[in-house]
């Protein structure tokens, strides 16, 4: 996360495991709050954070009324208090948008388990931390059976290339509703990977012009990324000096390797 717009920024941050992110200021601190309600644990805001705002940020009064309240009570609602005081004094929100979160917050303190992790794994999803998304959305379906909960974790197996786990969701999504969208789900992934054949089994549900609008869907979207930027940019260093073209290749794969660990 880049540095919002700061009044004081910290010489050491917060790091908030559950978000894998290090915070330096309370803007930021309050953007995580405001945007990632899902994810708050019950013990977000405690002494640790309360002295890394004093300390840190030297908002040492904020700190104080911060620990005043820790003592008056325990859970959600005393949670509930002391997000809203962090909100207030960061000056990041307007009252408008702190009143929403309230009752977002206490919305989400009272869903079912079920919801929760869809919830939870729609936020991951969102992230680009789809490997936690994954096991959000798996963690939902332990509690209640969800075609569209099915959707998202087939779609999550895509994006981390679980293609053959992806497959099986479908599969089973499609034999349950007789839905096109796994179907179509499932045609994509065999141009992805053409080993898992899946579709084949499919391939009668799918009239002609269906079939012939989701290759063209394939084929502008393929068409758009060989048209990127980030592919000119390769292409480029390929035309310009090939010598030049294998060091930078090396550092991609590892930029890209990289990218790929912290998604799953």
């Amino acid at each position: 996360m880049g540095l919002l717009l700061c009044t004081r920024c910290a010489q050491h941050p917060f790091y908030y495991e559950k978000l894998d992110i290090n915070l330096w200021s309370i803007q930021e601190l309050s953007y995580v709050i405001y945007h990632y309600p899902i994810m708050l644990p019950t013990d977000l805001v405690d002494r640790k954070l309360s002295g890394w705002i004093r300390d840190e940020l030297h908002m040492g009064i904020l700190a104080a009324k911060l620990e005043q309240y820790m003592g008056s009570g325990e859970g959600g609602e005393l949670q509930e208090r002391l997000l809203l005081m962090i909100l207030r004094e960061s000056n990041y929100y307007k009252q408008q948008e702190i009143s929403y979160f309230e009752t977002e917050y206490r919305r989400l303190r009272h869903i079912d388990r079920d919801q929760f992790y869809d919830l939870l794994g729609d936020a991951y999803f969102h992230m680009g931390r789809y490997g936690r998304a994954i096991e959000a959305y798996t963690e939902s379906l332990h509690y209640q059976d969800s075609m569209l909960v099915k959707m998202k974790l087939g779609s999550a197996c895509v994006t981390v290339m679980q293609f053959r786990r992806a497959s099986d969701i479908f599969e089973q999504v499609f034999v349950e509703t007789a839905a096109m969208e796994p179907l179509r789900k499932l045609y994509f992934i065999s141009k992805l990977e053409p080993s898992v054949k899946t579709i084949e089994k499919y391939i009668d549900h799918i009239d002609t012009e269906m079939l012939a609008d989701w290759e063209l869907q394939y084929d502008n979207v393929l068409t758009q990324a060989e048209d990127s930027e980030h592919v000119r940019q390769i292409d480029d260093v390929y035309q310009r000096d090939r010598s030049e073209f294998r060091k930078e290749a090396k550092l991609w794969l590892v930029k890209w390797k990289k990218e790929y660990r912290e998604k799953v």
